[in-house]
């Protein structure tokens, strides 16, 4: 018996989002990072911190909970309501039709295409 697909869910609630993806690469020993933006529909809610493990989150830093029937990685950006969320630990939902992560606040200015 195969597993629900249970993506079609999110549907209702999604919600057009910015992931990027920066890429780092040295040339001639200069650092460079590489900033390529993806629009994506999403499902964002509030990651309740008492939800979260204790021990490796920043009590000072919102938490957001994302659910996508794409790929998300660890380590992206999702821009959302005009901050930047690095994408921390990711769920293994993929078998079940859409990928969950958990982003934590960056508190820096927006990433954007051609930032060093």
């Amino acid at each position: 018996m195969g597993l629900p697909n249970m993506g079609d869910v999110l549907t209702s609630f999604e919600q057009r989002v910015k992931i990027k993806t920066i890429t780092k690469t040295t040339v001639n020993f200069v650092d460079t990072e590489v900033i390529t933006p993806r629009f994506q529909q999403c499902v964002v809610q509030v990651a309740e911190k008492e939800k979260l493990n204790s021990e490796t989150i920043d009590w000072s830093l919102e938490y957001i909970m994302v659910h996508s029937k794409k790929d998300i990685e660890v380590g992206e950006l999702i821009e959302y309501k005009g901050r930047d969320f690095k994408v921390v630990p990711r769920a293994p939902w993929n078998d079940y039709g859409y990928t969950e992560v958990i982003a934590e606040e960056t508190k820096r200015p927006l990433m954007t295409q051609g930032a060093k």
